[in-house]
């Protein structure tokens, strides 16, 4: 029999070559193809733009002339062979973003490297930022590709990453610090590099850093009647210049304040600024008598507030209070629309209303694309729209609002899930509230790139649900993020997710949700290193499995225990277990072949052919190379008639390194460059790092050194950037050719 040749790189491996090579060809006609060409080895990868994340400058800038000199002479003081740090604190609402953006922006050509901004969300109770959040999004934007798991070992690649161009040093601004202690987690490493925080208090203890700290304060009365010449015109301003100054008086010099309050003036020339007095001074009235304990600043900005969301129209205010109540970290009209019942086109017509009247701002951001115009809440507004929703909601709001944003996230992720990975398992969903106005995905790229940019979103309703004590939505949400997790790797949302979710699946009584659930998070263990944990979990799962006499899940619990053995280098383990699983997976493909499902038929021949790309690799490690070239020939074959390229490709790799082993070292080199080309193509850096590693082992079986060690040193190269065990393995068989 004949094994996949790759005749056609656009296709994958899917015609078959005259080698005189055992194989077992399952689907598909075998025909003899062309010879490929020699291909040069180059290394591929995803080079990442600078990046350049700050917020825009709003167009009203004022004042602040003295301040921007004060940071750029403590710049200057510092030593530029450190990482330099810069603290401004002030009240909410002052401008320290602004002024923070507007400074770094003024040195950006001091950091080629890059611009970083992180919100931690300090003042945002329920929702502030984790260390390996902000970790995972900072090397995403710097270095794509990297799997670590612990902050620790994110800290220790972000650190190695900034390190790494001396000369291309880059400033962050993290926003919203509450204590020094998460801003040194996140600092980066090698000299040269800046970070700016805010925060409301003085974070004095990055004093002991050698920070410079700078403290913030609200417009004079000249600033701040400069300030409302630029947004009302000198004109007007000069018009009236004592209710001018009362203006900025009772908005305490705050320049949120100022923007809220004058926004409905700025609009309408022919309104007399004498009437925003009036409004400003019955708000301010009232805040006092119903909170007296408000400093004059707090006092302001709620005035401020209550001014704006008087004018409102009806359909708006409801709105604002009701994202304010909201989990979310933004929103955009999909979920507007989920919890107003409005239309979408409506609802994004009410978030421009919002966005104009100052009480939310646009958020830009690389992911909006996938969502459309998304908007965000200053933390001062959301405490604003949260304490109207609390005084206003009518009686059961609160739970209906809740339960309908978690059922737009759950209904829209669901789909984007089938859409992106459509081999995972399909569960039941409790759609209470589904959006009359489902978003649809073309693609499993458009449905991957929604679940990207609503990933905090999404984590943020999962832990919203706990409380709640809505367990069905808690595990189903977090069920729907497999295929965002197998494509970012990201860890620290994958434990916390599956750390709630499991709970959750119990509590309901629901054995198949707690093994889906169970698998999944042993899945992610094992991608993370953490073998001895991953292989506990799947023993679990295994004893569940046939407990509830689940054969799809045994199968997979024996698949997924040879797999982490094979990482864990323990080949010969794995041989048995993966033998069992292939065999299981083999009767669930007559079975499904019997009933005449086709999506089941799929799902398990494809499970069969991965099963034996594992086993294939464990059996090339145990030099059993002719029973490895047998089961990759197959795996290579359904996998290209199911169009799964990657796959294919990593298969392909496999199986031209088997035949080296098993004598035939011409057509296993062959298979084994068209692999590497083909994973240039489609595929991550782990695996065109891997396909290049075979390649070296197989050409350094027949003795080529020199070609193996420049394919190690590619491979290593990849490796390096993106994991660590990898590179040590591929370091050492560099060594080993000495």
């Amino acid at each position: 029999m004949t094994g996949p040749h790759p005749a056609d790189a656009t296709q994958g491996p899917a015609a078959a070559h005259s080698n005189h090579v055992a194989g077992n060809i399952t689907n598909g006609t075998s025909v003899q193809a062309h010879t490929i060409s020699q291909v040069h080895v180059h290394e591929a990868g995803f080079t990442a733009p600078t990046p350049r994340q700050l917020l825009p400058d709003p167009g009203a800038w004022t004042d602040r002339t003295d301040d921007l000199a004060s940071l750029t002479a403590g710049l200057d003081r510092m030593a530029p062979d450190t990482v330099r740090v810069i603290a401004i604190s002030g009240p909410g609402g002052v401008g320290k973003t602004t002024l923070a953006g507007r400074f770094l922006r003024q040195h950006h050509e001091r950091f080629p490297g890059g611009a970083l901004y992180a919100d931690l969300r300090g003042y945002a109770p329920g929702r502030r930022a984790s260390t390996a959040e902000i970790l995972t999004r900072f090397l995403h934007a710097t270095r794509p590709g990297i799997r670590a798991t612990t902050s620790e070992e994110l800290g220790a690649w972000w650190r190695s990453v900034t390190a790494a161009n001396p000369d291309r040093p880059v400033c962050v601004l993290l926003d919203n610090a509450t204590d020094a202690h998460q801003v040194k987690a996140l600092l980066p490493g090698g000299p040269g590099h800046l970070v700016v925080t805010t925060s409301h208090e003085p974070l004095a203890d990055l004093a002991g850093h050698g920070a410079v700290l700078h403290r913030l304060s609200p417009f004079d009365a000249q600033a701040s009647l400069a300030y409302l010449s630029l947004v009302l015109g000198a004109d007007r301003i000069a018009g009236d210049r004592r209710a001018a100054a009362r203006i900025a008086s009772l908005c305490g010099g705050l320049p949120l304040a100022l923007t809220v309050a004058v926004n409905t003036l700025a609009g309408r020339p022919e309104r007399a600024l004498g009437e925003l007095t009036t409004a400003l001074c019955g708000t301010h009235s009232t805040v006092h008598t119903d909170r007296p304990v408000l400093d004059r600043q707090e006092a302001a900005m709620t005035a401020a507030f209550d001014t704006r969301y008087a004018a409102l129209p009806t359909t708006a205010a409801a709105v604002y209070r009701r994202l304010g109540h909201l989990f979310v970290l933004d929103v955009d009209a999909a979920l507007t629309a989920a919890v107003s019942g409005l239309t979408r086109q409506a609802a994004a017509e009410v978030l421009q209303v919002l966005c104009a009247a100052q009480l939310i701002e646009a958020r830009p951001a690389p992911d909006t694309a996938a969502r459309g115009p998304v908007y965000q809440f200053h933390d001062k507004a959301r405490e604003h729209a949260r304490r109207l929703f609390t005084q206003e909601a009518a009686s059961g709001e609160p739970a209906r609002v809740l339960r309908q944003a978690l059922g737009f996230y759950l209904y829209t992720a669901t789909r984007a899930e089938r859409r992106a990975a459509p081999n995972h398992r399909l569960l039941d969903r409790d759609y209470l509230y589904p959006p009359q106005e489902p978003l649809e995905f073309a693609d499993a790229e458009g449905a991957l790139g929604w679940l990207k940019a609503q990933r905090d979103n999404l984590r943020a309703a999962i832990e919203a649900a706990v409380p709640a004590r809505i367990d069905s939505m808690v595990w189903q949400l977090t069920h729907t993020l497999w295929p965002l997790l197998r494509a970012t790797h990201d860890y620290d949302l994958w434990d916390a997710t599956h750390r709630l979710a499991l709970g959750a699946a119990r509590r309901c009584g629901n054995a198949i949700a707690e093994l889906e659930i169970l698998a999944t998070w042993a899945i992610g263990l094992r991608s993370a290193g953490q073998h001895a944990d991953a292989l506990e979990a799947f023993e679990q799962l295994l004893h569940l499995a046939r407990t509830a006499c689940d054969a799809r899940a045994e199968a997979h619990a024996l698949h997924e225990l040879g797999a982490t053995h094979l990482a864990a280098q323990r080949p010969h383990v794995a041989e048995r277990f993966l033998r069992q699983a292939r065999e299981h997976r083999a009767r669930l493909v007559t079975a499904a072949k019997a009933s005449g499902d086709e999506d089941d038929l799929i799902t398990f021949q494809r499970s069969v052919a991965i099963t034996g790309m594992c086993l294939g690799d464990a059996l090339t490690q145990l030099n059993q190379a002719a029973p490895a070239v047998e089961i990759l020939a197959d795996a290579c074959q359904t996998l290209t008639n199911l169009r799964d390229r990657l796959d294919a490709a990593r298969a392909t790799a496999l199986y031209g390194y088997a035949l080296t082993l098993d004598g035939d070292p011409d057509t296993g080199e062959e298979y084994g460059r068209w692999a590497v080309d083909e994973c240039d193509r489609i595929g991550p850096p782990r695996s065109q790092a891997r396909s290049r590693e075979l390649l070296g082992q197989s050409l350094q079986t027949t003795r080529r050194r020199g070609e193996a060690a420049a394919l190690y040193a590619v491979a290593l190269s990849i490796y390096e950037r993106v994991s660590p065990s990898d590179a040590d393995r591929v370091r050492q068989r560099l060594l080993d050719l000495g």
